[in-house]
């Protein structure tokens, strides 16, 4: 039997796991912090977990304020949890929420192997938790989030920043970047899908499409009934998605899944 344990339970993608799945996996949420190994030993012990995702960890924001906490929180918490996953009997599944901002910028799409290159403190702890999970540990998935959106997302993030933002007339500065937005609820199911077909590696979760920013500002506009204030700078990145490692190993988008649709 399958039991899901997960950190960072109320954060905005381990809660949408959870209300999107509680009724057909197992799930328990871990309630301490991340930090307390102590704690989290006797969680999975206790409750007999098989699976363990990690939703917990500081945003790019908070890694920025604070640098200490962000390296303890985000690197070296996983990094006891994976030396005390290795010394149980039955190891779980480490389930890792990792991010595309791991790679570089590039105008071909970003498969699994593109070169990487983190420039935040945020995206750096990233790939170091990353790395030290697959030179130690053998039963994991490193999952490569892309730009997830959806209802209730909190402000730090990009959409409901922009939504604030032409709410109140503020001038958004904004270049010629194209990014990969997938929703929350496809994510979601995309996790489900790794767990039940027991699919390990690194995996890029994204939609696949590119989308320039001033566009996704133009919709949001058009969506609140409000006309955007934006100054288009000259900059241009490009961060999307390679799909063809998650669809090979047979996860299929329904229709009009890919689609950016607030």
């Amino acid at each position: 039997m399958k039991i899901i344990g997960i950190s960072g339970y109320k954060s905005f993608i381990g809660n949408h796991f959870y209300q999107k799945n509680k009724k057909k996996i197992k799930i328990i949420h871990y309630k301490k912090d991340i930090n307390n190994m102590s704690e989290l030993k006797k969680f999975i012990i206790k409750k007999k977990i098989t699976h363990f995702i990690n939703f917990a960890g500081l945003s790019r924001l908070r890694c920025s304020e604070n640098k200490s906490k962000c390296e303890k929180t985000n690197f070296k918490s996983i990094k006891s949890i994976v030396n005390y996953f290795n010394k149980l009997r039955n190891k779980p599944m480490f389930i890792f929420i990792s991010t595309c901002h791991v790679y570089a910028n590039s105008n071909k799409k970003l498969n699994e192997n593109s070169k990487l290159a983190p420039n935040s403190l945020y995206a750096d702890m990233k790939l170091k938790s990353e790395k030290f999970i697959k030179n130690n540990y053998d039963n994991y998935s490193i999952l490569r989030l892309f730009n997830v959106y959806g209802c209730n997302q909190p402000l730090s993030f990009f959409i409901p920043d922009m939504i604030k933002k032409i709410k109140k007339k503020q001038i958004i500065e904004i270049d010629e970047s194209i990014r990969d937005f997938i929703h929350v609820n496809t994510v979601s199911r995309i996790i489900s899908f790794i767990i039940n077909k027991k699919i390990t590696g690194v995996i890029n979760v994204g939609s696949g499409k590119g989308l320039s920013l001033k566009s996704i500002i133009k919709h949001i506009g058009y969506k609140i009934k409000m006309k955007p204030l934006v100054k288009v700078l000259k900059n241009k990145t490009k961060i999307v998605a390679d799909l063809k490692l998650l669809e090979s190993k047979g996860f299929k988008f329904k229709k009009n899944e890919k689609n950016f649709n607030i």
